[in-house]
């Protein structure tokens, strides 16, 4: 049984791009057969707080500061940009999660 990933979508709001940025990562949780997973939102305010509870946190802005998980900036979902290469890094960084 592979180990649950707890995933974090941070956007500015928290609501509008983290939700398309969540489908994209959903997207590439089935591409890679990574089935135990959730998905939580937030703003790019609440994060640096509630990262500590997650194993991994993608943003869709920048963010400059230091947290304990691994931060990927997964801009290219909204922007359309190097999304082939984005969802390869992400999938190969959620299956070694898995582990």
């Amino acid at each position: 049984m592979s180990k649950k990933i707890n995933i974090l979508v941070a956007c500015g709001s928290g609501v509008a791009t983290s939700t398309i940025a969540a489908a994209e990562i959903k997207d590439v949780c089935a591409e890679y057969g990574i089935k135990n997973y959730t998905i939580s939102k937030c703003s790019m305010t609440e994060m640096p707080s509630q990262s500590d509870n997650f194993d991994i946190v993608f943003t869709t802005n920048n963010y400059r500061g230091k947290i304990s998980k691994p931060l990927i900036s997964v801009t290219g979902f909204i922007t359309g940009i190097n999304t082939k290469e984005l969802k390869k890094r992400v999938g190969q960084k959620l299956l070694s999660l898995q582990e």
